[in-house]
């Protein structure tokens, strides 16, 4: 399994941290397709292997489990959630008959006529093209008829997209979903272990969450059973209704199933505004995501303290306008102040219980008043 390898270039201005972009780079790099997450997973290990007081493992389902602990006392233990797939296609070969599948949420008007581009999870060298002729949609399988036979080595094949890359404003890649996010904590472990940070992070890189949040709910079925600590999903979601691109990282209260736990949403918007106190150009979004189901729902169903954090996406899902299959893309300066916010929650937010303390008490001071202006009749 070959890890991934990136000669970064600076030909573009951008205004994201070094850790960070080289992040983002690398892990965008990786081809991947639901239940084919190889090179992303890979790539995570390397980036992660050596770094002080970081340790990784892999559960029985393939999820990989990553861990931040030095000298933590005082600073709230917490989980955050990415995964590592993408709406993808993939190859399905039994009895020696052979189709394509679409793994993943896009519409069927996009894809006749469309390049796809083949991979195996053992090497990131292409394996060829072919373009869609036509589709064969149902609520069982996404049939995909190509114009050429599938190469008998190829396991996925993705939309034939230009590299990543960032221009002064956005991160352009052809699957920031969740790719994006999956660079963000892989960036922030990074910065933990650089930097000596008294902090405990654990983090679940996740499989196939496309196709129905798999890997999710494997990790709630695992021998090592998670710890009950916050968790946070982190996405990169449909920019819709009231989300707007470029106006900060969005504190997600819940998404198309689910209102996650109040009392963890309050301690993200608690960290938000300290953190607005020591950098004042700090903005951010509190929103109901206008479409969309994300892990978080799995995790607060199971009895996790759960919430959620994203930044409003682009292309989403590469379905761009009228038919056109498009790179997804996001903010710099959201990436960059989501980035930086869980550095800061790591390292120096209040914890959730004094938050939800401070709450307590202002409902004290309120009922006292209202008792007291409120005489009994």
């Amino acid at each position: 399994m070959m890890a991934c390898i990136l000669k970064a270039t600076h030909k573009d201005m951008h205004i994201l941290d070094e850790e960070l972009y080289q992040a983002g780079m690398k892990v965008a790099a990786c081809p991947t397709a639901p239940c084919h997450e190889a090179h992303v997973r890979a790539c995570l290990l390397e980036q992660l292997c050596d770094l002080p007081h970081i340790t990784t493992h892999l559960d029985e389902f393939g999820n990989l489990h990553a861990s931040y602990e030095y000298e933590a006392a005082g600073r709230e233990s917490f989980r955050v959630v990415a995964h590592m797939d993408h709406p993808a296609f993939v190859v399905h070969r039994q009895n020696e008959e052979e189709e394509l599948l679409f793994a993943g949420g896009v519409e069927e008007k996009y894809f006749t006529g469309k390049t796809i581009v083949f991979h195996h999870e053992q090497s990131r060298k292409s394996l060829g093209r072919a373009v869609i002729q036509k589709t064969s949609f149902s609520d069982e399988a996404k049939r995909v008829t190509l114009d050429r036979a599938i190469p008998p080595e190829a396991t996925f094949a993705v939309w034939d997209l230009p590299k990543a890359r960032c221009t002064k404003q956005f991160f352009i890649s052809p699957a920031c979903d969740d790719l994006a996010q999956v660079s963000t904590v892989l960036a922030l472990l990074r910065r933990l272990a650089l930097s000596g940070a008294r902090a405990s992070v654990h983090a679940l890189f996740t499989r196939a969450e496309e196709i129905g949040f798999a890997g999710s709910f494997a990790a709630l079925k695992t021998k090592e059973p998670l710890s009950p600590i916050p968790t946070l999903s982190l996405e990169t979601s449909q920019a819709r209704g009231f989300a707007r691109v470029d106006a900060g990282p969005v504190v997600r209260v819940g998404d198309r199933l689910s209102i996650f736990d109040s009392r963890i949403t309050h301690w993200l918007e608690t960290a938000f505004r300290d953190m607005l106190v020591a950098r004042p150009k700090t903005i951010w979004q509190r929103l109901l995501m206008g479409g969309g189901t994300c892990e978080a729902s799995v995790f607060h169903r199971a009895g996790f303290p759960t919430g959620a954090l994203c930044v409003a996406l682009n292309n989403y899902h590469n379905m761009g306008p009228g038919t056109a299959v498009r790179a997804e893309s996001i903010s710099l300066r959201d990436w960059q102040g989501l980035y930086d916010f869980l550095f800061f929650l790591a390292t120096e937010a209040k914890p959730s219980k004094v938050a939800d303390e401070a709450v307590s008490e202002r409902f004290a001071r309120l009922e006292e008043k209202a008792l007291a202006a409120l005489r009994p009749v």
